[in-house]
């Protein structure tokens, strides 16, 4: 299992150019890849862009990729001469002191040649580094939630029988509830002996099919039990697998406190719905 939140570093050296290649993470529902830093080639920023998403997937993704020559670079000085020439000009027009050349240079790009591109084969080297210790950081993260999830899971899985016994005696108290309120509004009409066995069936079929709860148990037991395969089996990329899981879990959940009509099982269903909320939460930091 992984999460989607980590940070990876790598380095390469391309002759005199080092590149480096940082890459930083956090949770996002798709995989959003946002690329920073000295790269000026659509082709090279492509390639990062497709090796991220392959290999990470899944998060919101920022990658910054630095330039470091190891040699001074020359000036440019027919570049500085005529970007100087253009600024004296404005600062003329403007009434201002014409720039210093030391300023004008420390603009970066405009007195000094072009840095040389880096080569292919160095910029996947740096970001194959940075990937395998933004992955080595997801891993140890990933193992962490893993074992919160199945604590949770656990945690609910042992709610299932505590809530089949709540929703099973609901028909038994109501049946006296009904019984001992029939005879008091039939008592002094004369018609005490008219609340018959038949009369209590009938009623109580009515009232046991509206809050029937059984089909939502059986679902959400089957639902924990897709549950506990899928954190027992391993697979790296399950979060959007476990939204949809738990996104039926609280469904079903929701429904059990609907149909309760009863403190004691509202109180376990609503247990429920918190733990089913506690892994929702986790699950949204799963890649």
């Amino acid at each position: 299992m992984l999460s989607m939140t980590g940070f990876g570093s790598g380095r390469a050296q391309d002759g005199a150019l080092a590149i480096e290649v940082q890459i930083a993470s956090v949770n996002h529902r798709g995989c959003q890849v946002q690329l920073r830093g000295d790269l000026r080639d659509l082709a090279l920023e492509e390639l990062v862009r497709a090796e991220v998403r392959a290999a990470l997937g899944r998060g919101s993704i920022t990658v910054q990729v630095q330039l470091h020559s190891a040699q001074a670079l020359p000036f440019d000085l027919a570049r500085l001469a005529a970007s100087w020439r253009e600024l004296s000009r404005l600062a003329a027009e403007l009434g201002a002191p014409p720039p210093a050349l030391e300023q004008l240079a420390a603009l970066g790009g405009a007195g000094f040649a072009a840095e040389r591109k880096p080569g292919e084969g160095a910029l996947r080297a740096a970001l194959a580094q940075a990937v395998a210790a933004m992955l080595g950081e997801r891993k140890r993260e990933g193992a962490a939630l893993a074992a919160h999830l199945r604590a949770l899971a656990a945690e609910l899985g042992a709610l299932m029988p505590a809530l089949a016994a709540a929703a099973a005696a609901r028909l038994a108290r109501y049946r006296e509830g009904l019984a001992g309120r029939l005879r008091e509004v039939l008592q002094g009409t004369g018609g005490a002996a008219a609340v018959t066995p038949e009369l209590l069936v009938r009623e109580l079929a009515l009232y046991s099919e509206r809050i029937d709860v059984a089909e939502e148990l059986v679902r959400l037991a089957a639902h924990l039990a897709a549950l506990d395969g899928l954190l027992a089996h391993g697979d790296e990329a399950i979060g959007r697998k476990l939204e949809f899981l738990l996104q039926e879990c609280a469904r079903e959940a929701n429904t059990v406190c609907a149909k309760a009509n009863d403190s004691a099982l509202t109180a376990l269903a609503l247990n429920g719905k918190g733990l089913i909320e506690q892994l929702r939460e986790q699950s949204a930091n799963i890649a």
